[in-house]
């Protein structure tokens, strides 16, 4: 070990890497919730169908999922979320219902803005201060 050095940089680097997969988990897990809970609900098929994928996008779709309260939904991604162990990688959140773009975009009352921007702004002012 160099000399003045009284613990190893290695071990460092350790720390400040497991500090980076929890604040990856954190910010994915942030953003799920925001989704979720900003997703309108009519049969309860579109909160089903949020998905969480790490490193790469899940194209599948249930059109027969019903989840209204969005639990079924925040469970199954936060066990994807849990798998998470590296601190830099692509946390992936979508929905591949056909009509997800049209709600995306404003075509429901109960979520004039959308449903992932209005997420995405909440979730980047809460991290970017």
């Amino acid at each position: 070990m160099a000399k003045g050095w009284s613990k190893s940089p290695v071990a460092f680097i350790k720390v400040v890497e497991s500090d980076l997969v929890d604040k990856r988990k954190e910010i994915t897990a942030t953003a799920l919730q925001a989704v979720v809970s900003g997703s309108p609900v009519d049969t309860g098929a579109y909160k089903a169908n949020h998905r969480v994928t790490l490193d790469g996008v899940d194209l599948g779709y249930d059109l027969d999922a019903k989840d209204p309260s969005g639990s079924q939904a925040l469970a199954d991604g936060e066990a994807v979320i849990g798998q998470i162990d590296t601190p830099f990688g692509e946390s992936v959140i979508q929905n591949n219902l056909p009509y997800s773009e049209t709600l995306e975009l404003g075509h429901s009352q109960q979520a004039p803005q959308g449903t992932y921007g209005p997420a995405f702004v909440a979730v980047q002012e809460k991290y970017t201060k």
